[in-house]
């Protein structure tokens, strides 16, 4: 009779447990990286075979209340504007911007997240509802740009890249705050961070391609090149080099800047400028290719006061298996090459450097989470005895689960070409190693054309912007 009232009460004590963490968020015990397969397949297959689009689109939709609302509101908005559905991505978009502004209110997200920090702290940190990553918020912007220019509005385009820049400050703020405090609260409960940092070093490769997380030379770069092609020379050639200042091994960038001195009548050395000539039009080809990768889990072992070990459950990006990148070729229609396009960006270097900045603060509070579940099955087993320690080991064991959140339909790379053609009617072909496209332009003298073209698995897809 004693068994089953302390089996009984140890239930209690769990159920209470999971009572606590259930509505927290669809991720907290279905990894999110097996649920934005089926966002990935939307975009490139969209109503064929097994994939519905629009029931993907209502779905996601359907989920604005959820705790992960932001991040698939994201999702949401690249798959509607790849379908070119410009209207319904921007309202996605505006969705998460409106998120990411009332985040910026400290002490609003302070007061509003406190019962989901102490829900993380006895499940894992799936229960604190998506707040999206410093890269995210500025693709977020870059996205809701091109949603403008497919609707023809280059005034609201612009507010979109002017954003940019101050995003940025404002994340780089943010940043090294987060790091303080990790640092202090570290301190605080004598937790060695340099010790359990190395377990991390497998990304550093990786992450080491770019210099922080929320500097984006593929946003710089776009923006410049709507700032040339709508006559803001000043703005185009500040972009560009700071575009340039990232990714200085970007062939196009360096004729940017020099036409932008030129333009500007600064001198410069250079002399292949990439003008367009007399009668001739410009071209910019934006190439987002493939996929960024998902987190993976790794097991790390977190000492206890007693002298003990728990182990806890980190996000993680095996670098070795890295995908590679592949490069977008232009043709005329009879087959004289314009070119090929060169990475601006790598989207998944920065989604690891992300990872890695956030580290410090991420031990902190798996390391607090591990001591508040070494505490949770003390408590247990002094009042249910085994069967108490035997259900909140197997609690602790299905709850810990690694943060594996991040905006999955975003490319693996994004690259740009640019080239000048005669004003008229003109064909352009398009491929990589594993697909290909046409698409006929209308090109005008001393105006500019964008295409976006982005390759998932065997697809290309590609869209035409008219400045």
């Amino acid at each position: 009779m004693v068994g089953i009232i302390q089996l009984c009460r140890a239930a209690s004590i769990v159920y209470l447990f999971t009572l606590l963490t259930a509505c927290a968020t669809s991720s907290l015990f279905n990894p999110y990286p097996s649920q934005a397969l089926v966002y990935q397949d939307a975009i490139y297959q969209g109503n064929v075979g097994v994939v519905d689009k629009k029931g993907v689109l209502l779905a996601l939709s359907e989920k604005k209340n959820d705790a992960d609302s932001m991040l698939y509101m994201m999702e949401r908005g690249r798959i509607n504007q790849l379908d070119d559905n410009f209207k319904a991505s921007l309202l996605d978009f505006e969705w998460v911007i409106d998120k990411f502004e009332k985040q910026d209110l400290d002490a609003t997200i302070q007061l509003s997240s406190l019962a989901n920090q102490s829900a993380a702290l006895i499940s894992n940190d799936n229960a604190i509802p998506y707040q999206g990553a410093g890269y995210e918020r500025i693709l977020t912007h870059h996205h809701q740009a091109f949603n403008y220019l497919g609707q023809q509005d280059k005034e609201g385009a612009s507010v979109e890249f002017r954003k940019v820049a101050l995003e940025q400050s404002i994340l780089l703020e943010q940043h090294e705050k987060e790091i303080d405090n990790a640092y202090d609260e570290a301190e605080e409960n004598s937790l060695d961070l340099e010790n359990l940092s190395n377990e991390f070093s497998g990304m550093d490769t990786v992450a080491g391609k770019v210099k922080s997380s929320f500097q984006n030379a593929y946003t710089f770069y776009t923006s410049a090149a709507f700032w040339e092609a709508t006559g803001d020379y000043n703005a185009a050639w500040i972009d560009y080099k700071k575009a340039y200042e990232i990714n200085s091994n970007n062939g196009y960038l360096k004729q940017d800047v020099a036409r932008m001195a030129k333009k500007l009548g600064v001198s410069t050395y250079l002399k292949d400028l990439n003008e367009a000539k007399p009668g001739q039009g410009s071209v910019v080809v934006f190439f987002e290719e493939g996929f960024v990768p998902a987190k993976e889990e790794i097991r790390i072992p977190i000492p206890t006061f007693d002298g003990g070990f728990i182990s806890l459950a980190f996000p993680y990006y095996k670098t070795e298996f890295w995908p590679k990148s592949q490069r977008l070729r232009a043709m005329t229609a009879d087959f004289n090459d314009l070119g090929y396009s060169q990475e601006v960006a790598d989207i998944s270097a920065l989604a690891v450097k992300d990872l890695k900045e956030q580290v410090p603060k991420l031990l902190v509070r798996q390391a607090l989470r591990g001591i508040a579940k070494y505490k949770m099955q003390q408590n247990a087993t002094e009042q249910a005895g085994l069967a108490g320690q035997f259900l909140a080991n197997v609690y602790n064991m299905i709850s810990e689960t690694a943060d594996r959140r991040s905006w999955l339909t975003l490319p693996h790379t994004a690259q740009v070409m640019r080239f000048n053609l005669d004003e008229g009617s003109q064909e352009i072909l398009l491929s990589t190693p594993n697909s290909k496209a046409s698409v006929l332009l209308d090109v005008r003298g001393n105006r500019t054309l964008f295409i976006r073209a982005v390759a998932v698995k065997n697809q290309l897809m590609t869209q035409i912007y008219t400045l």
